[in-house]
C-alpha cells in the first residue's frame, strides 16, 4: 500500500478521466458501473438466462481494468504513487530529527518498485489496491459460478466470454506500452552501441507510445546526455533537464529549479514533466533550508511546491511543522486538515498530524480541540506515542 491516500476504493478514480486528488465517490467510477452492471444481470435473469453471466464477463473485465488503467493509461497516478513511497523514508528522518517524542513501530512499505518493465508497472499498480479490490474479483467470480449454473446444455462460449472479455481488455490497454517498450529497448540497444541518433530518434517514438516515458524526466535525461556528448542543441528542454539532473546530483537545487523551468518554456508534455520536477525539487530545496535554520524560505518554497502540484501531500507534513515553528498556528491548523482528510490510513503519519495540530490547538488557548486532538493521536497510535501522551498529560 501507498502511504499518503492508499484507500483507491474511496478515491476518484472514474472510468473517463485522472483521478482527482482527494477520496470522494465519483459517479461514474468502476464500483458504480460495477453496481449497475451487477443489478442489470439480475433483472434481466428470468427472461434472458445468460444475463448473469455475462454480468460477470463485464464485471472482470472492470476489475482487471483497474490495475491495467493505472499501469498502462494513468502514468500520472502511478508516478504519484511511486514517488510516495520513495519520499517515505525521508518524512521518517525528518519526524526522527525534529519530532523524536513518537516511538511507535512504522508500518512496513516496500522501498522499492519495478517500473521500469511492463510487468514491473502492473504488478505496482496491483500493490497498491486494497481488500475491496480482491473483493470485487471474489464477488465476480461467485457471479461467474452462479450464472454457468443455471444456463442449460453447453456453457463453452459464455465460459469463453469470461476469460476472453478481460483478457481482451486487458490486451488492447497493454498494446500502446508494449510497441512503447519495443522502441525503448530499441533505443538503449543504439545508445549502448554508440548510435546516438538512432537512440534518440527511438526514444521519441517510445515517448510517442507510451505516455510513462513522456511524463517523467528520466528518458529526456538521457535525450539531453546524448545531445551533450554529441555537441549539438545547446538550448533544447533535454539539455536542460540533463544540466538539472547534474544540479540536483550535487544538491544545488536553486540552479536546477532555474533549468527545470527553462525546459518548461518548450510546452508539451515535456513542460509537464519539468514542472513536475520543479515542485519535486522545491520541496527538497525546502529541506535543504529547513536544515540549514532557514525556516523562512522553506515556508515559501514548500508552499510554492503544493502551489505548483497539489499532489505532492508530503510536503504538507514539512509545511505544517516550518509553520508551527514560526509561529503561524492557524496556518500549521490549515496544513493538518488536509493532511488527516488524505492521510487518513497510515497510522504513524496520521498520528504525529493529529499531535502537530493539538500543539497549534495548545498554542492558541483551545484546550478542548488540544485534548481532543492528542486523544485521536493516541487512539491510531499508542505503541510509545510519547509525543501525544506527554501532551495530553501537560508535561
Amino acid at each position: 500500500m501507498f502511504p499518503f491516500g492508499r484507500n483507491i476504493v474511496g478515491l476518484k478514480l472514474p472510468l473517463l478521466g485522472l483521478p482527482g486528488v482527494l477520496p470522494r465517490i465519483h459517479l461514474l467510477s468502476y464500483g458504480v458501473a460495477a453496481l449497475a452492471v451487477l443489478a442489470i444481470g439480475f433483472f434481466l435473469r428470468k427472461t434472458f438466462r445468460p444475463s448473469l453471466t455475462l454480468a460477470a464477463a463485464l464485471l472482470l473485465t472492470l476489475w482487471t481494468l483497474v490495475p491495467a488503467r493505472i499501469a498502462f493509461e494513468q502514468s500520472a497516478f502511478l508516478r504519484r504513487l511511486t514517488e510516495e513511497d520513495q519520499a517515505v523514508p525521508v518524512v521518517r528522518a525528518f519526524t526522527n530529527n525534529y519530532l523524536p517524542q513518537n516511538f511507535g513501530t512504522a508500518e512496513a512499505i516496500a522501498k522499492h518498485l519495478d517500473v521500469v518493465t511492463l510487468s514491473g508497472r502492473f504488478m505496482a499498480a496491483l500493490s497498491f489496491l486494497g481488500l475491496g479490490w480482491y473483493c470485487f474479483g471474489f464477488g465476480s467470480l461467485l457471479v461467474a459460478a452462479y450464472g454457468l449454473n443455471r444456463l442449460p446444455g453447453e456453457r463453452s462460449v459464455p465460459g469463453l466470454a469470461l476469460v476472453g472479455l478481460p483478457l481482451g481488455a486487458l490486451a488492447i490497454l497493454s498494446l500502446p506500452p508494449l510497441v512503447g517498450q519495443h522502441y525503448f529497448d530499441k533505443a538503449s540497444v543504439a545508445r549502448a552501441a554508440g548510435f546516438d541518433e538512432d537512440a534518440i530518434a527511438a526514444y521519441r517514438k517510445a515517448m510517442r507510445w507510451d505516455s510513462w516515458h513522456a511524463e517523467g524526466i528520466e528518458v529526456y535525461n538521457l535525450i539531453g546526455q546524448m545531445e551533450k556528448q554529441a555537441g549539438i542543441a545547446e538550448g533544447s528542454p533535454e539539455r536542460a533537464i540533463n544540466r538539472a539532473v547534474d544540479f540536483q546530483a550535487i544538491s544545488q537545487y536553486e540552479p536546477a529549479i532555474f533549468e527545470l523551468e527553462r525546459a518548461a518554456e518548450a510546452g508539451g508534455t515535456v513542460a509537464l514533466a519539468a514542472r513536475h520536477e520543479a515542485a519535486r525539487t522545491r520541496v527538497d530545496l525546502g529541506l535543504a533550508c529547513y536544515h540549514g535554520d532557514a525556516i523562512g524560505p522553506a515556508v515559501i518554497n514548500w508552499q510554492q511546491a503544493l502551489d505548483e502540484e497539489p499532489l505532492l501531500v508530503y510536503a504538507l507534513f514539512y509545511l505544517a511543522r516550518a509553520n508551527y515553528d514560526l509561529g503561524r498556528y492557524e496556518a500549521t491548523l490549515d496544513a493538518v486538515t488536509k493532511l488527516i482528510t488524505i492521510n487518513a490510513d497510515h497510522d504513524s503519519f496520521l498520528a504525529n498530524a493529529y499531535s502537530l495540530g493539538a500543539d497549534a490547538y495548545a498554542k492558541l488557548g483551545r484546550d478542548e480541540d488540544a485534548r481532543r486532538y492528542y486523544s485521536l493521536s493516541l487512539v491510531i497510535d499508542p505503541v510509545e506515542n510519547h509525543w501525544a501522551l506527554t501532551g495530553l498529560v501537560g508535561e
